[in-house]
This record gives structure tokens, sequence and C-alpha cells, in this order.
């Protein structure tokens, strides 16, 4: 496969070093491209003084263009839908968004069905009772952590406080 002419002079000239103004200024001191070659210009100025290349069809088909090899790393599994343990962590960080009081109640409930003791009746059966099972116990630790959950307004973020006490009781 032949080389295009732009590819090829662009490839001369950094070999040599040297810029396109450059090689053009010389072009005038040359009348013909066996000249100009002679002489190591790229460049050559024909009869009507138009600056022209200096190559021919020949050197474009011996010069071979590089082969870029990009150096392809996987990381982990390639799989679809499969991704490694850092990956996951990195992705869920970055989607996580701040809970709605609703969702975060709804993560409450879930967590406060795993408690160790609680009744292993179907959920259907106990949807009213369930945030109750540890009710008695939130409300003194709130009780005594209650200044770090009061709002300029007067009002607490009880949301937060839920949060708190969640992850202090799963540890």
């Amino acid at each position: 496969m032949a080389m295009s002419l732009r590819t090829y002079l662009n490839n001369q000239i950094k070999s040599k070093g040297s810029s396109l103004t450059k090689e053009k200024a010389k072009a005038g001191k040359y009348k013909s491209i066996s000249a100009a070659k002679k002489a190591g210009s790229l460049y050559y100025t024909n009869k009507d003084g138009k600056v022209m290349a200096a190559v021919f069809a020949e050197d474009l088909k011996a010069a071979k263009p590089k082969k870029v090899v990009k150096n392809k790393i996987s990381q982990g599994p390639t799989r679809r839908g499969v991704m490694t343990l850092d990956e996951k962590m990195e992705v869920d960080k970055a989607n996580k968004k701040p809970m709605s009081s609703a969702a975060l109640r709804k993560m409450v409930l879930k967590s406060l069905d795993k408690v160790p003791g609680a009744k292993s009746e179907p959920l259907s059966n106990r949807t009213k009772g369930v945030g109750r099972l540890r009710e008695g116990k939130f409300k003194t630790w709130f009780k005594s952590n209650q200044s770090k959950y009061k709002k300029p307004n007067g009002s607490y973020n009880l949301a937060k406080a839920i949060k708190d006490f969640t992850m202090i009781t799963n540890k």
C-alpha cells in the first residue's frame, strides 16, 4: 500500500527536524524534481513558478506507513455485566444520590427485618409493626444525640439520625 503524499512529506520534514515554511523556502533554488532530490530538498519550483513537492511515485510506494499498535490493557473480567470489585465500588460511588426520606425509611425497615431474634412471619403479615421492633432503643439513643441533628430552624434531621442509628447498630 502506498503512503499518501501529505504523510510522506510530514514524515520527511519531521525526520529532518525542519518546518514546512523552511523547506518551501528552499524550493526557489531548484527547477526540477531530480535537482531538488540530489540536494536533499523536499520541494522545487516548476516552470510556472509554483512550489511543488519533489517526490516520485516510487518514493511513495517504497515508503511504508508506520503501523500504530495500541496496547490493549484488560482490567478484570471482560464479559458483559461482570465487574471487578474495585470497578463496582467506583460505579456505586459515582451513582450514589442522596436518599429521599421514603427510601431511607424503606431501607431502615428492611434492615430491621434482619435483626436477630425478630419474628419470622412474612413481611406482609406484619407491615404495621415492623418499624417498632427497636423504636424504644432509637428513642433513647436519639435523646442522648439529638444535639447533632438539630437544624437551624429548630426542627430535627430525623432521616440522618435514623441512618446513623442503623449504621451503628448494624456493625
